[in-house]
């Protein structure tokens, strides 16, 4: 009898543990299972993810190429496909950047239900449509063959109170008549930016990225030139005591602080016409004198501005901070020298044509050393040396000139071109290239004559940091 139970005991322990054994298959099962569909949400989530990353890029890199090409140093430069030198883009005026696909058509003024790449945002910003007529122009993402990023169009527009949303001037109304302007502080409307103040348009720059799989971002920058804050309170600034100025003697030769006096005129400019300047700006009233003891007796009437002939003046409380004192100065030469165009090492003898620029690409030019101009050209934009400038011949500048180190310039010669916008000379480094405690005596020698002068031109002022990069002023990222 005993045996016999023993053996029922058995049989009953072999079914329990097929049970357990079935039991545990299908918890494994499951949980493999599990770790499967995890697995494959991951993925695709990391795809998901991956997906749009590269369209936020994509579009991102759209925003950089509108950016980069507003800048006239670019060597794909927008140029006057957006705004000429001095102009400004008027709202409802609307630029397109297009990079298609090969073989497809990106249109985005199209807006028919089947356009995928249509720019259907643009309403939100302005109200309407945008402008079948906008004018479009190539991507240079794709270059030799190569695919570059795929955002499908940029666009470029003037950013007003109505366009982002923001009352700026705090009227409670978002106007949509006058666009913003910037002026390395604060964003004022067009119409309301203080003649004196070195404002410059505000743009928006928006991108649209659409990749395979159907992932698409939009992004948005505002961007302004950078500004430098270049004002001056005379044609000729001596900055720094008892200057050492040896005028020229010819009879057509002087300086001038009457906005636009002089022969070369700059076409299309908006910029309304500023107050009288001093031909002669000095940091003392005593050393009003001694720059007038350096202009030949006959020649006094040649120097014209405010408070009569000769227009020599103190300037000190008109100076911006700037450009106020060593640190003042250093740091400014310091901020050009960043957005430069160009950075010579002297002693340099001459410049390129392409560091000389145009009226239409201005160029920043700084050379650390002495710089030699001889024989005859222009130059256009802005020229930082921090040695010795000498000019001889039939030189001249239109925009302005910073002789900023050693401040020393020598001009000789009997040419008929002029300078016309500001020149300002300042020593504030000593001759072992060290940083002087107080600003030194600034020295010009002008010798021989012809028609040479300065003439203060608030024009080329203006021209001159049109060949500025421009900086982000804010960046957004918009829903699709």
């Amino acid at each position: 009898m005993g045996t016999s139970k023993r053996k029922v005991n058995g049989k009953s322990e072999r079914g329990a543990a097929l049970f357990i054994a079935i039991f545990a298959l299908l918890l494994v099962s499951a949980v493999a299972m599990g770790m499967m569909g995890m697995a494959g949400t991951e993925s695709a989530l990391n795809s998901n993810y991956k997906s749009a990353a590269q369209a936020f890029y994509d579009a991102k890199a759209g925003v950089e190429e509108g950016r980069g090409r507003l800048w006239t140093g670019h060597p794909n430069a927008l140029g006057g496909f957006v705004t000429a030198p001095g102009t400004t883009m008027g709202p409802g005026e609307v630029r397109y950047i297009l990079n298609p696909a090969g073989g497809e058509t990106v249109n985005p003024t199209d807006m028919s239900a089947g356009n995928a790449y249509a720019d259907r945002q643009y309403s939100a910003e302005w109200g309407v449509n945008p402008p079948a007529s906008a004018q479009t122009i190539g991507s240079i993402a794709t270059q030799a063959g190569i695919g570059g990023p795929l955002y499908k169009w940029v666009r470029i527009t003037p950013k007003t109170e109505l366009s982002s949303g923001m009352d700026v001037n705090g009227d409670g109304v978002l106007d949509s008549a006058n666009p913003l302007y910037y002026d390395g502080t604060q964003q004022m409307l067009s119409s309301e930016v203080p003649a004196s103040d070195p404002a410059s348009q505000v743009f928006e720059v928006t991108a649209l990225a659409v990749i395979p799989g159907g992932s698409q971002r939009m992004v948005q920058y505002t961007v302004a030139p950078t500004i430098l804050g270049l004002t001056f309170p005379s044609a000729l600034t001596f900055d720094g005591p008892a200057p050492a100025y040896s005028a020229p003697s010819s009879n057509p030769s002087g300086m001038n602080g009457n906005d636009r006096s002089g022969s070369n005129q700059l076409a299309g400019c908006t910029v309304p016409v500023q107050p009288a300047k001093s031909a002669i700006g000095v940091v003392t009233t005593g050393d009003i004198s001694t720059a007038v003891s350096g202009i030949p007796a006959n020649r006094l009437n040649n120097y014209q501005g405010a408070g009569g002939a000769p227009s020599v003046e103190d300037v000190t409380g008109l100076l911006p901070q700037n450009e106020q004192s060593v640190a003042d100065l250093q740091k400014l030469v310091q901020n050009i020298t960043k957005v430069a165009n160009t950075v010579v090492a002297g002693p340099a003898n001459g410049l390129t044509a392409a560091e000389t620029g145009s009226a239409t690409n201005p160029q920043i030019t700084v050379v650390n050393g002495d710089l030699t101009l001889s024989g005859n050209g222009t130059g256009y934009g802005i020229l930082v040396v921090t040695g010795t400038l000498t000019f001889s011949g039939g030189w001249g500048w239109r925009g302005v000139v910073l002789v900023v180190g050693q401040g020393n310039m020598q001009e000789s010669g009997g040419g008929n071109n002029e300078f016309d916008g500001a020149v300002l000379v300042a020593k504030t480094l000593d001759a072992a290239g060290n940083p002087l405690a107080t600003l030194g005596t600034p020295t010009l020698n002008w010798n021989g004559g012809g028609g040479n002068g300065v003439f203060y031109d608030s024009c080329w002022i203006n021209n001159a940091t049109a060949g500025l990069t421009y900086k982000v002023l804010s960046f957004r990222e918009i829903s699709q």
